[in-house]
């Protein structure tokens, strides 16, 4: 992309949207979007002098990612990584950044006691594999698969550089590398080039924010996490990692009981100390480590842990809900930022509610929507721009939802039109509020190019709406590419519903459940 870009999700928060808490007088923010790198979703944010230098810094951040992807990638059999576990018997000869990170690994695995450890991707496939048979492991199974851990996984040596396989049990870095290549490729970034002053680096919830100006982040909820849920907390940052862990994305269902993909390698059951943590740090490889060994200790064990490292913070949440926060958390917690809406001075009101209340007091209507790959080589992809809204059943727009479009030249208004339906809908949303948004999301892994939104019953002013028909629209378009429009006609009251749509070019997929608030597991 040539220009800067702007990402709003609106309601009375937004989502995935950075800008700076300080405007830069000669500098802006340049923001990319890709979907599929490292399993998950990029967002890059690089404050430069112009566009040119902004592209420069992002094919520096991709290159790094790529190249440290083929070194720690567990799911390719080419990486090093791979290569190294299947090598035979004896000490090998190994990169300098995969001897750091095995390092770090057992760094981590002595600092926790065995709460962090490589070798829990023996219970990943084993869960795995007995859910897909509908059950969990059984206490043979588990034991089985706890003496298959008991080795040591390896043996470095410093002087010859040499990692040594001890054990059998298959590995995993996920819970380290990841934080390892999101700050390697920030330096990467900002090498060389004065024109480059600061950045944000989002991968997946894994977060770093260097140079010129603090950001705010927010922390998604741990439960019924969308992009219009609101975030549970505010940091800002600068010069530190932000990493997030928790069961809200990734997990298996069996029985109709939840269970985290996070595990305890001492018991060898689904982590259950905490549901979510948040962890501020210097390093990002320590604040990955740090996140996912704080879902396997309990709170206040985590938080003793966190305060053992300098300049760490952290933000748990437990099983029964408690917020626990370590002592530092307080240096870096903020206020909200204030919203940001559409300008609605001369929009109709929305449908009044009936005396009941609003069908939002008891309901709620979800939106998933998953972007289509614009090919088929598997690599990473960009996003296209989205709006997401609500309209009654004369056609009259009730709710934004979201709206992703990039801003360029004058303002967002240039690329508004390539959504062509929303922007037809309605005049006064062609005047969007140009208020900084300061405000991106750390939460934990999810499937790239994966999103919901919910809607609470509630009009753009917050009021509330009555039960009816309605319909959900989608709009997708991408730049150099096409503008595609979906519709789903929806009739709200007091039966759960489930309504499927046909994908196009731009959405492979769309679903809305109307369903009544519950505990999301």
């Amino acid at each position: 992309m040539l220009r800067p870009s702007w990402s709003v999700a609106l309601a009375w928060f937004a989502c995935l949207c950075v800008a700076p808490t300080t405007p830069a007088l000669a500098a802006d923010d340049f923001t990319f979007h890709h979907e599929n790198v490292m399993g998950t979703s990029l967002e890059l944010v690089v404050r430069t002098d112009g566009p040119e230098a902004a592209r420069k810094a992002e094919g520096r951040a991709l290159g790094e990612i790529d190249r440290l992807s083929r070194v720690f990638s567990g799911y390719d059999p080419a990486s090093e990584f791979s290569r190294w576990q299947a090598a035979p018997a004896g000490p090998l000869k190994v990169s300098a950044e995969l001897f750091e990170v095995l390092r770090l690994a057992d760094h981590w695995g002595a600092a926790t006691g065995g709460a962090f450890d490589p070798r829990v991707e023996v219970l990943t496939r084993l869960w795995s594999s007995c859910a897909g048979l509908g059950r969990t492991p059984t206490p043979d199974e588990l034991a089985s698969a706890k003496a298959r851990m008991a080795r040591p996984a390896w043996r470095l040596d410093p002087v010859n550089g040499t990692a040594e396989r001890l054990s059998d049990a298959p590995l995993t870095l996920n819970a380290i590398a990841k934080g390892y290549i999101v700050e390697r490729a920030c330096a990467a970034a900002l090498a060389g080039d004065a024109k480059v002053h600061g950045l944000l680096l989002n991968v997946g919830g894994d977060l770093r924010v260097c140079g010129d100006g603090p950001r705010a982040i927010g922390v998604a909820a741990p439960r019924g996490d969308s992009e219009t849920t609101g975030p549970i907390a505010w940091v800002d940052v600068r010069d530190r990692a932000v990493a997030t862990s928790g069961d809200s994305q990734r997990g298996f269902r069996v029985g109709g009981r939840w269970y985290s993909h996070v595990f305890d390698p001492r018991s060898g059951s689904p982590a259950r100390g905490a549901v979510s943590a948040t962890v501020i740090a210097e390093r990002s490889a320590d604040a990955d480590a740090l996140a996912t060994t704080l879902n396997v200790l309990s709170p206040e064990e985590g938080v003793r842990l966190t305060e053992t490292v300098p300049g760490a913070a952290c933000l748990i949440v437990a099983a029964d809900g408690r917020q626990v926060r370590s002592a530092g958390w307080g240096r870096y917690e903020a206020g909200r930022p204030s919203p940001l809406a559409f300008a609605q001075a001369d929009s109709k009101p929305a449908a009044k509610a009936d005396a009941a209340g609003s069908w939002g007091d008891a309901f709620e209507l979800r939106v998933d929507f998953e972007i289509n790959r614009p090919d088929d080589t598997g690599g990473r992809y960009r996003r296209p721009f989205v709006a997401v809204w609500v309209e009654d059943e004369k056609g009259f727009p009730v709710r934004n939802l979201l709206l992703w479009v990039s801003r360029g030249g004058s303002g967002p208004f240039q690329w508004l039109p390539d959504l062509k339906r929303w922007y037809l809908a309605d005049k006064t949303r062609r005047r969007v509020d140009k208020t900084d948004m300061v405000l991106t999301i750390s939460r934990p892994t999810r499937p790239p190019g994966k999103y919901s939104v919910v809607w609470d019953g509630k009009d753009d002013h917050g009021k509330p709406v009555g039960r009816g028909a309605y319909t959900l629209c989608i709009d997708a378009a991408r730049e150099h590419g096409t503008s595609q429009s979906i519709r789903i006609p929806v009739k709200v009251n007091d039966e759960p519903f489930v309504a499927d749509a046909k994908g196009n070019v731009e959405i492979k997929a769309a679903s809305v459940t109307y369903r009544r608030k519950t505990p999301a597991r």
